[in-house]
């Protein structure tokens, strides 16, 4: 029997999809580095490097849980490496478990001292509680190890975490302007490591909005958005910006997308969710958003606009309001009985901000 015509599929080796998977991982393709992380421990369920792998796509996904099930896995195959480890200090850091990460991080840096990784991300958690001496020890160490690496790529990729370090450290001192410069460098390595150029971008995005620089805030941001939509922090804040300047329609999309890619729901961001809304006319929509807010623990200021919005876009809420800024405007013309002058300039502020809101939402 003839089998030249079909058409057979030749196994993709291991190798060769780690590889692959390596590569979308450092070009910020989580979506394809997982796939292929996946498939090779499908392949392999004792593949070492592919559950380290694993746990470092999911975490820069903000999956907390799933990757640390991929970090127990790779801890308990090989506890000896200092991979799992560090991949453990990166995740605590990032849930702020500043005592977990600290002891995940000497642990690795015990297993693997000329590493300069750990070195970096432990740098940033003394930073993140004040110990700014030992994260200058830390980030130092960093880089008298990354100075010794051999290939340039690697070194090159590793000088913009140790700038991302020093932007971090910069920040938790509220050295504003050192952040901002740090960062600067950071971008200018973003063709060799773009994940630590998508942080800079949102640092850079959080700095310039802090000066009240909006539009500028909002173009960092966007570039930190869109290198990857599942950084939460870049999404939530891009979004409330957008509010800000009247984009509601494009802050409709950000948030939205941001809370589909959160692995737990936020209270805070699906309430801003809600006012970009609101702004953007779709108020049904709005309603259901305030009140999943609401039911999900909104607070403070946030949960009292929320709850006057759940009663000024129902139908009743609002005939009800309007029906009793009208009783006491004609119990105030009955009692009061005010002048014509004074009628006249009433009815004018009513027609104005009646034109102002039919304005508002031709613009939407």
């Amino acid at each position: 029997m003839d089998d030249t015509n079909h058409n057979y599929k030749t196994p993709v080796p291991i190798d060769e999809k780690l590889a692959a998977a390596h590569q979308a991982y450092d070009a910020m393709q989580l979506d394809e580095a997982l796939a292929l992380y996946r498939q090779v421990a499908d392949a392999d369920p004792d593949h070492y490097d592919a559950q380290i792998g694993l746990a470092r796509t999911l975490t820069r996904m903000r999956r907390q849980d799933e990757a640390r099930e991929a970090i127990g896995r790779a801890i308990a195959m090989q506890p000896e490496r200092y991979e799992g480890h560090a991949a453990a200090g990166v995740l605590d850091f990032l849930l702020d478990n500043t005592d977990d990460a600290t002891e995940a991080l000497t642990r690795a840096i015990e297993l693997a001292p000329e590493e300069p990784e750990p070195h970096l991300t432990l740098s940033q958690v003394y930073a993140d509680v004040g110990r700014l001496e030992e994260a200058d020890a830390e980030l130092a160490r960093a880089r008298e190890l990354i100075e010794g690496i051999a290939d340039e790529t690697r070194r090159r990729q590793l000088e913009s975490l140790a700038w991302h370090a020093e932007t971090y450290r910069h920040l938790s001192a509220g050295n504003a302007q050192e952040a901002m410069e740090a960062a600067q460098h950071v971008v200018a390595l973003e063709e060799v490591n773009p994940y630590a150029a998508c942080l800079a971008f949102s640092n850079m995005g959080i700095l310039e909005a802090r000066a009240r620089h909006y539009d500028q805030a909002i173009e960092y941001l966007e570039r930190a958005f869109r290198m990857n939509p599942y950084f939460g922090r870049a999404g939530s804040a891009l979004g409330r910006l957008l509010i800000v300047r009247g984009q509601s329609e494009r802050a409709v999309e950000v948030l939205g997308e941001t809370l589909e890619h959160l692995p737990e729901d936020d209270a805070s961001t699906r309430y801003a969710y809600a006012l970009a809304l609101s702004r953007n006319g779709q108020r049904q929509e709005a309603l259901t958003q305030y009140r999943r807010a609401l039911d999900q623990g909104l607070s403070g200021s946030d949960a009292l606009l929320a709850r006057w919005q759940t009663v000024w876009l129902s139908e009743w809420g609002r005939y009800t309001i309007i029906g009793i800024i009208l009783a006491g405007v004609l119990a105030w013309i009955v009692l009061a009985q005010p002048t014509p002058q004074m009628l006249t300039l009433v009815g004018l502020l009513a027609v104005i901000i009646i034109l102002q809101r039919t304005v508002g939402r031709r613009k939407r």
